[in-house]
């Protein structure tokens, strides 16, 4: 997933007054709670201006920070009357104000600013309320189109001509060079013009619109190994503003002893446009609901729950399995779920209400609302169950599958706007691969995500089967899934790495990819974004167009030349 940065700002109102004889002179400092070997650490990131004499700051000075949908980011705020102007660092000289813990999708869903109190020693400070606010960071949410073009280049072969291709590739902090993309061969040609092509800013040039690209033209060879006619380097800003039409190929002669540059051919760039592209946060800011459902394995595979080598095994000292994906899984997806209450059913088991073997019964025991309240009624329920059930057999996905489709299916629209997350947690090979199979491609035309953990060392294969990396599945009626949505991950790789971390950060990487694929493929865009004309500005810069408005700014996307497109 390309990493999206936003922005921070924090105001206060309130904040006790630290000096006697003169207003408090606040400063906020930023503090992100960080994963190393397996031991969690708060980590300074930034610190904003001194305010003088204020109660009531609003910090100018912002924070920048990668949002990841992944994790659930916990962040703190720290603030602080400075006393000492010449030794910011040294925070211990200053006297401490108060703290405000959250974590960064809180501010997404609260849709405006967030309110926090002011924490002292445990104890709310009276009145004190710290604000943030989050903005995601405009400039890298782009796709790039260009069309690119060469003339005049070197002939490298003896008896013909080149037959050149183009490699860009952006630098690195390090001094390194990382490949971007690679176009095609044209065949016998020193004049190609290759078709329009389309990356995202991110994979393009990392989101840094003035980060070094290096395009060079190599003459493709039957052997393998091709000949360079020659590179250049400029940026994406340079590019999109005009400043660089076209881009001089240079290559190295010998000459006696030393080497010169010689000019091998020239770059146009004939078309470079910078298209403003909805993200997941966007959506998110907007208000499409996200909703939860937990799909939980209680078969007989998993061992009596009464004997400690069950899956399901109760310790005081130390989670099961169910347990750790719950609480880390369940609880990063539970972040998005405006109303942290979850449908809960469970598979594979003879339940007192039930009478036989069910493979959906919910956990709470009512099916006309299945609903469970939090992390905590999860756990509770999960509890409960296994204490009343009797464990059976076999896995079979279908029918939970079914009332997953079954939610999934109210009407989404541009005004109405929702996605399904369904969380599965099992220990077993599928019995019912086919049917499950079936509704899963019924699955890739609903607003619905899979997400699947393994748990316990059984045959995983149908489950990698059923992720579809390789290749799309196929119903029994030949019909092929519309896009990917299921996601599995095997518990046991990830819990002798850096635990529960490791094992959401693996499995949901790819839940924002599926949601979008989703809106677009159903032409929904976020809700307030739908008919503006700022979402349909794109930058650009023809070579060949007569048609131009000229911007003057110097920040962001905006110093590019515009066209709009209707």
């Amino acid at each position: 997933m390309d990493v999206t940065k936003v922005e921070l700002s924090v105001s206060c109102i309130d904040l006790p007054k630290m000096d006697k004889l003169s207003k408090s002179d606040p400063m906020c400092v930023l503090y992100q709670r960080t994963e190393k070997q397996g031991k969690w650490n708060w980590e300074k990131e930034d610190h904003t201006e001194v305010i003088k004499d204020s109660q009531n700051p609003t910090f100018a000075k912002t924070f920048l920070v990668e949002y990841h949908f992944e994790e659930q980011q916990h962040l703190k705020f720290i603030l602080y009357d400075i006393d000492d102007d010449y030794h910011l660092d040294e925070l211990y000289k200053q006297d401490y104000m108060g703290e405000a813990e959250f974590y960064l999708v809180d501010v997404f869903t609260s849709r405006t600013s967030l309110e926090l109190p002011l924490i002292k020693e445990g104890e709310v400070v009276h009145k004190a309320k710290v604000f943030v606010q989050a903005e995601e960071v405009q400039e890298s949410n782009y796709t790039i189109t260009m069309q690119l073009y060469c003339t005049n280049l070197e002939k490298k072969d003896f008896f013909g001509k080149s037959d050149p291709y183009l490699e860009i590739s952006k630098g690195q902090e390090n001094g390194t060079l990382t490949l971007a993309h690679r176009t095609s061969v044209i065949q016998k040609t020193l004049n190609p013009r290759w078709p329009i092509f389309e990356i995202s800013i991110q994979k393009l040039c990392s989101g840094d619109w003035d980060r070094q690209l290096k395009f060079a033209c190599f003459d493709w060879n039957r052997s393998g190994v091709p000949d360079l006619i020659g590179e250049g380097v400029t940026t994406l800003r340079q590019i999109c503003r005009g400043n660089v039409a076209q881009l001089p190929l240079k290559s190295k002669i010998k000459k006696k002893h030393r080497e010169e540059e010689k000019n091998s051919g020239t770059l146009h760039f004939g078309s470079v446009r910078a298209i403003p592209v909805d993200t997941f946060l966007d959506y998110i800011k907007e208000g499409c609901k996200i909703t939860l459902m937990i799909a939980i394995d209680f078969t007989a595979s998993n061992g009596a729950p009464s004997k400690p080598t069950s899956l399901h095994y109760c310790d005081q000292h130390l989670d099961n399995p169910y347990v750790v994906a719950i609480k880390s899984v369940a609880s990063v997806l539970a972040s998005y779920d405006s109303d942290q209450k979850f449908p809960v059913f469970g598979f594979g088991a003879k339940a007192p209400q039930i009478g036989g073997v069910s493979h959906c019964f919910p956990l709470n025991g009512n099916p006309d609302h299945p609903e469970v309240e939090g992390i905590e009624g999860i756990l509770d329920v999960y509890q409960i169950t296994l204490n009343s059930v009797d464990l059976h057999g076999p896995t079979n996905f279908s029918m939970f599958l079914d009332k997953a489709i079954e939610l999934a299916s109210s009407p989404v629209s541009q005004g109405s706007q929702r996605y399904y997350l369904l969380l599965i947690i099992t220990d077993g090979v599928i019995t019912d691969m086919q049917n499950t199979v079936d509704r899963i491609v019924a699955a890739s035309y609903k607003p619905l995500s899979i997400v699947i953990v393994g748990v316990g060392n059984a045959n995983f294969s149908a489950m990698e089967t059923l992720d579809a990396d390789g290749a799309p599945l196929v119903d029994r009626n030949g019909t092929v899934m519309k896009r990917d949505i299921v996601q599995f991950v095997q518990l046991q790789k990830y819990q002798t790495l850096s635990g529960s971390f490791s094992l959401a950060r693996e499995t949901l990487a790819e839940i924002p990819m599926q949601f979008l694929s989703y809106m677009k493929m159903n032409r929904i865009k976020p809700s307030n974004t739908a008919d503006t004309a700022g979402r349909q500005k794109k930058l650009s810069r023809d070579q060949d167009s007569d048609t131009r408005a000229s911007s003057t700014s110097s920040e962001g996307a905006t110093a590019f030349t515009t066209k709009y497109h209707s």
